[in-house]
């Protein structure tokens, strides 16, 4: 029995007709085909054995309310696979199970293509293509029901087919959802103020066919909303998050990588799988419900496991919102983690020093006072997210979405050096030193980072592009970090270290008129008391800090280092 499979032409001129599915039968010198004639609504199963293709059961199934029941396309199926005869007078049951399994493995690819054609050309009107699409989605139903009730055995084709047939589903739902169910029920169903679940309907194939071709569009809004959200929870947690299945990994896969299809699903346009905003999520995800919150916390943990630190964010703080009862537009930002605001974020907390180093002889009391400010301003928040959003508030949606985990990292990297005379005494060494260590220290972090990002991403640019802003979050975190614990112990510390030619302890106004500018005009000690900043040790300590954290963490523990703690 030939493997192959092929979609049909039309016969005739050239010109591109229907897609059909032929599957040949080497030892019975036949050829079966199967059709989705999506403009006459019908399902077609036709055989050749050598005299033109003749229908194998004497009734077409459409997919007309008048006409036949979705339980009769499953009895036709049901049929192909206990009934041999329907071939050929000399099919053996053997026969018939391989067609049965073949075709159910290759029905996905083939529907998905055809819809896929079709969209492209632009070749469906509106109302032809709402119900080409609510066609699809109940064959695909009947599909799955079928491969997953009957003892097919566990070939890894059937295991795909089955996981095509749930995003085959719920593509061709979402089109209908769009185009059938009323604006209005949609925003009150995302508010928690309509059910879809009705225990007066029926969710079966059945009841979601006669359902369609009704004209109660109450009852049309519920079951529709009410099989698109279950197609939904069942292709992304059965299917896209779950990472034992191997169903993006191998050759044979008819999807994209696993994180495209994921974003695809989640996302409201799935076009442009960009989630910056809660608008940009599906309804099903905007609802505050147990359904959401299970898929929100396993969506957080994926894309940090992914080191997709920017769409972790995001989903941390549209579920902190949820659960506040923040259920409006949706246009507020999820967060600003991105590689672009934490390199602002880092401009702005070196732009004072950066210019000190040209300028600083022209406005000494500028820079002190401005230098100052900053440091004041990041103790200051450091005080109100310890006291206020946490001991106060209990709110740690903004720790957990900074990847507490790096900060942590952050930590322990400071606790073996922070109060070190050496590494103090190292800082007030000239810039070569000191700048050359901190290149060091920062390129051996970026290639740990980068290392185990391309270990499990795979991708060259995609891990890169992801260490990069791993590393800058940590950067960013480990300087703020330095800037708030040196301005407190900095004093002590530098006066005991110091001064010149090995005194004693001297008093900090003394040692800035004694000490060099570290580099250019930049002072080793700028600010006001008590705000004082020491650019070398903040400099030093910061990618010291990161360095020993990310190394700790790479060496001690299997984790990524976006694990949630």
């Amino acid at each position: 029995m030939s493997a192959a499979a092929r979609p049909g032409e039309a016969h005739g001129g050239g010109a591109r007709g229907l897609d059909r599915l032929e599957l040949r039968v080497e030892r019975l010198r036949a050829v079966f085909r199967f059709t989705f004639a999506f403009h006459a609504r019908e399902v077609r199963f036709e055989c050749d054995q050598g005299e033109g293709f003749e229908r194998v059961f004497p009734e077409t199934f459409s997919f007309r309310a008048a006409r036949h029941d979705p339980a009769e396309l499953f009895l036709q199926l049901d049929d192909l696979l206990q009934k041999a005869r329907l071939l050929s007078p000399r099919a053996h049951r053997r026969d018939a199970r391989e067609l049965v399994m073949r075709l159910l493995s290759e029905a996905p690819r083939y529907l998905d293509q055809m819809r896929v054609r079709l969209g492209a050309e632009g070749a469906l009107g509106g109302d032809v293509r709402v119900r080409m699409h609510q066609d699809m989605a109940l064959l695909a139903q009947i599909l799955l029901r079928f491969l997953e009730t009957r003892d097919l055995g566990d070939r890894r084709s059937l295991r795909v087919a089955g996981f095509a047939l749930r995003k085959l589903a719920y593509e061709c739902l979402r089109v209908v959802m769009a185009e059938r169910v009323d604006a209005d029920y949609l925003e009150r169903y995302v508010r928690g103020e309509a059910d879809p679940v009705d225990p007066g309907d029926d969710p079966s194939e059945s009841g979601f066919f006669y359902a369609l071709e009704g004209d109660d569009r109450a009852l049309v809004d519920r079951l529709v909303v009410r099989m698109t959200e279950r197609a939904f929870y069942m292709w992304l947690e059965q299917v896209c998050l779950d990472e034992t299945n191997q169903a993006f990994e191998k050759e044979d896969s008819p999807f994209r990588d696993r994180e495209a299809e994921l974003l695809a699903a989640i996302a409201a346009s799935p076009e442009r799988p960009v989630i910056a905003r809660g608008c940009d999520l599906v309804p099903f995800l905007r609802r505050a419900d147990r359904d959401s919150r299970r898929a929100h916390a396993k969506l957080e943990t994926w894309f940090l496991r992914r080191y997709d630190i920017r769409h972790s964010a995001a989903i941390i703080h549209h579920a902190a919102r949820l659960e506040r009862g923040e259920v409006a537009d949706g246009k507020r930002a999820l967060g600003w983690h991105s590689p672009r605001m934490h390199s602002l974020e880092l401009a702005v907390l070196v732009a004072p020093f950066a210019l000190a180093a040209f300028f600083y002889e022209r406005a000494p009391r500028v820079f002190d006072w401005w230098c100052a400010g900053e440091v004041a301003v990041v103790n200051a928040t450091a005080f109100w997210f310890l006291i206020w959003k946490f001991c106060v508030r209990r709110d740690l949606t903004f720790f957990n979405s900074s990847v507490p985990r790096i900060f942590a990292g952050v930590i322990v990297g400071y606790l073996p050096v922070f109060l070190i005379d050496e590494v103090w005494d190292l800082a007030s060494r000239d810039v070569v030193a000191v700048g050359g260590l901190t290149l060091f220290l920062a390129l051996a972090t970026l290639l740990y980072i980068y290392i185990e990002v391309r270990r499990r991403l795979g991708s060259t640019q995609v891990a890169f592009d992801r260490a990069r802003a791993i590393f800058q979050l940590g950067v960013l975190q480990a300087l703020t970090a330095g800037l708030v614990m040196t301005t407190i112990v900095g004093p002590f510390m530098v006066s005991r270290n110091w001064a010149p030619d090995g005194g004693g302890a001297l008093p900090i106004a003394a040692l800035r008129s004694a000490l060099d500018p570290i580099a250019g005009q930049l002072p080793r000690i700028i600010g006001v008391e008590p705000f004082l900043v020491f650019p070398a040790v903040v400099l030093l300590m910061t990618f010291l800090s990161f360095f020993i954290g990310v190394f700790l963490q790479l060496m001690w523990e299997d984790l990524p280092i976006t694990e949630p703690l």
